[in-house]
């Protein structure tokens, strides 16, 4: 029997909704928790409860998607309760999946880590011809993890396209090597505890060890993981999940809001409970987000409030390309305000990243998002722009004998090569037309070669990767490469377009490469705690920011053509999960929301993303201004409510004066600040919080009390 004073002390500082949900009777209970809810919270304080409520801490299995979450979590836990959180289960899905499997007796083989599955996958690709960067690998592993995610393996793939016979067959390549080296990737503990489910027997067991099942995240888990819950819940029908359809970002991994939105239809009695109070971003954040998300159709509708809290309308910008979107980013940052700049995909912080390069402003690019500059497309021109430097450099050489075809293959004509020109005291450029065995088409192909590389030195930096792509012929290999692979041309293309872009700002190919490798080194290596960060909108989910930019909201990139590549009876999902995407990037956002819609894209006309048309964009919203320190046009704050003026508290007799964002305030020690956002407070100190800004720092003030100290005074 739970003490009076216990539940008090779990309810304490929760609202309606998260009490409803910490309290939830046993049964299935699906918790929608929208951005900034306090979800963890919800999660953390159920676990307390069942607790408190005698549940033994062994039957409890509390499911996060990643490990730090679940350290978060055992940390909260552990403040309260220690002497229960080491019999709980707490942990990812993988790691907890694999304790199940070792204590049922299985033979875990050893797991293949992230850099050993890169390598694996890297090998295979280059016995393929394929190329072998970061980019690609990432997607041949994520392709893979989504195949084993629905349980689809090589021997029921039935595909005709040449680049769906590829994966098939790089898929199957991978699977049988890590059956030879008796080895496991990670997806394949799922797999292997969704077998184990089937075995009565074992399922029982397990059964009765969890009685309550938690998961957090719910949204994001795919199928193979949604069809051992079911298993592992359909006999006490304890599932308690939380989690936001609104913010189901993952396809690509597998991911479906509709696992979470048809609970329902396994769990008949399931109960529903929204947690609608958005205690992140002011409202005109949130009234943003929910102008846009609204327009989903596969979704659980919900009320969404803030608690008060005033800002600036999100700001629209119209710079005229990237170049200049990035200028206008830079002069916001000279305030020192904690800035997230996302974007859809990495080749859209080239400009920006470029900029804090060259001006030596630290900033922080997320883990796993290499640089524009590592490209393989922008690798292999630059590497033609070295070989023009350093006839001799081998590894540019080989980089881009073949491409275009020059028919030059094997590893042969390498040594052959070296000794020839040391014969003769030449570089290995000169002599590659003179190599014995060549046909004549050869020969004249390797003429040409020879000929071009060294003019490469004569031009302009952006002169010279045009005169590779079209003098020499690189376009020609691309194209070539997408009609082989059956890959999309524009998506391939799109590195190298963005090259000339960058080029503009070196003098000559000599300094972009120098440019890149600085730009890489800054990238493998960011500053630590730097006030400004880049991501894309995937990589933003769970985090949250003071001020955010979105960048680059342009047609074809937010929805991206690629993510509409899909059958047509799956299109609306896709254009429903790039808006998710959209609605995620909006409210990471605190404070202040910046939307950029350039007028120019890699020189060329773009228009605005239809996402950026539903939330009110008609191409004349925004600043077209050259400098971020607008004037603010937001609306005035309306003063909250307060009581009456107390001989304690003679501060409140400020409270009747207006604040509101954007108004200018002078403080004795900061000087003079502008008003970003105003809060109401009640409680003992009743009045109103303020976030200002001044040169170089932000501030969180007391308003009513900081005017009866002196402190604030109101600009003239």
């Amino acid at each position: 029997m739970l003490q009076v004073d216990s539940i008090q002390l779990l309810l304490n500082g929760l609202n309606e909704e998260q009490r409803r949900a910490v309290t939830a009777p046993d049964g299935p209970t699906v918790v929608f928790a929208g951005p900034g809810s306090g979800k963890t919270t919800v999660l953390t304080r159920r676990v307390l409860y069942l607790l408190e409520r005698g549940i033994p801490a062994r039957q409890l299995m509390v499911v996060t998607f990643t490990r730090a979450a679940a350290k978060e979590m055992k940390e909260r836990l552990q403040q309260i309760m220690p002497e229960k959180v080491g019999e709980l289960s707490i942990g990812t899905f993988h790691s907890l999946f694999l304790s199940m499997l070792r204590e049922d007796g299985a033979q875990i083989p050893l797991l293949l880590q992230a850099a050993e599955q890169t390598e694996l996958v890297r090998r295979l690709l280059a016995e393929r011809d394929q190329p072998t960067d970061d980019e690609t690998v990432a997607s041949f592993l994520n392709q893979i993890g989504l195949c084993k995610g629905n349980l689809i393996f090589p021997a029921r793939m039935k595909v005709q396209k040449e680049k769906n016979v590829l994966f098939r067959d790089v898929y199957r390549a991978y699977e049988a090597k890590k059956e030879q080296l008796g080895c496991w990737d990670y997806d394949d503990i799922l797999v292997a505890l969704y077998q184990r489910t089937r075995v009565p027997e074992t399922l029982a067991k397990w059964q009765e060890r969890y009685q309550h099942v938690l998961v957090d995240e719910f949204q994001d888990i795919n199928r193979v993981q949604y069809e051992i819950l079911l298993k592992l819940t359909g006999k006490h029908q304890r599932l308690f999940v939380v989690g936001d359809d609104d913010q189901s970002i993952y396809g690509f991994r597998g991911s479906d809001p509709a696992f979470m939105l048809e609970l329902a239809k396994h769990f008949p009695s399931l109960t529903r409970i929204v947690l609608s109070v958005n205690y992140r971003s002011t409202d005109e954040i949130i009234r943003l987000g929910e102008r846009l998300i609204r327009n989903n159709r596969s979704r659980q509708p919900k009320p969404r409030a803030g608690t008060g809290t005033k800002g600036p309308e999100p700001f629209w910008l119209e710079p005229d390309d990237e170049e200049d979107e990035a200028e206008q980013i830079l002069e916001a940052l000279k305030d020192g305000m904690e800035t997230a700049v996302l974007y859809r995909t990495s080749t859209q912080a080239r400009a920006l990243i470029d900029a804090l390069v060259r001006k030596g402003i630290p900033f922080f690019v997320s883990a796993g998002e290499h640089s524009f500059y590592q490209r393989w497309q922008v690798q292999d021109i630059l590497a033609y722009i070295r070989l023009s430097y350093h006839p001799n450099d081998l590894d540019s050489l080989i980089r881009i004998v073949n491409k275009p075809k020059r028919y030059l293959f094997g590893d042969e004509w390498i040594d052959a090569a070296w000794n020839t020109a040391r014969k003769g005291d030449r570089t290995l450029l000169e002599v590659l037309p003179e190599l014995p065995g060549l046909e004549a088409y050869q020969v004249r192909y390797l003429n040409e070669l020879r000929t071009h590389v060294p003019r490469i030195r004569k031009f302009s930096a952006s002169e010279a990767v045009r005169y590779i792509r079209e003098t020499i012929g690189y376009d020609r290999y691309l194209e070539a490469f997408a009609k082989e692979t059956g890959n999309d041309p524009a998506s391939l293309f799109e590195p190298a377009d963005e090259l000339v872009m960058a080029a503009r700002h070196a003098s000559d190919g000599q300094a972009l490469v120098e440019h890149a490798e600085k730009v890489i080194e800054w990238v493998r290596h960011p500053a630590q705690s730097p006030r400004v960060k880049l991501m894309t909108f995937h990589k933003s989910k769970g985090l949250e920011f003071d001020r955010v930019f979105l960048i680059g909201l342009h047609a074809m990139v937010l929805p991206h053509r690629r993510s509409l590549q899909v059958p047509d009876n799956r299109k609306q999902a896709a254009w429903e999960e790039e808006r998710r995407l959209f609605y995620v990037g909006i409210t990471r956002a605190r404070s202040e929301l910046y939307l950029s819609v350039s007028k120019k894209r890699q020189g060329k006309r773009v228009g605005a993303s239809p996402f950026v048309k539903e939330i009110g964009y008609d191409g004349e919203m925004g600043s077209a201004k050259s400098e971020i320190a607008v004037a603010r046009e937001a609306p005035a704050a309306k003063s909250p409510v307060l009581h009456k003026p107390k001989a304690a508290q003679p501060q409140l007799r400020f409270a009747k004066e207006e604040v509101s964002p954007g108004m200018r305030l002078v403080h004795v020690k900061f000087g003079q600040g502008t008003v970003i956002q105003v809060t109401p407070l009640q409680g003992v100190a009743p009045g109103r919080k303020i976030l200002i800004r001044f040169s170089g720092q932000t501030q969180t003030l007391h308003y009513e009390l900081s005017r009866q100290l002196g402190l604030l005074s109101r600009e003239a």
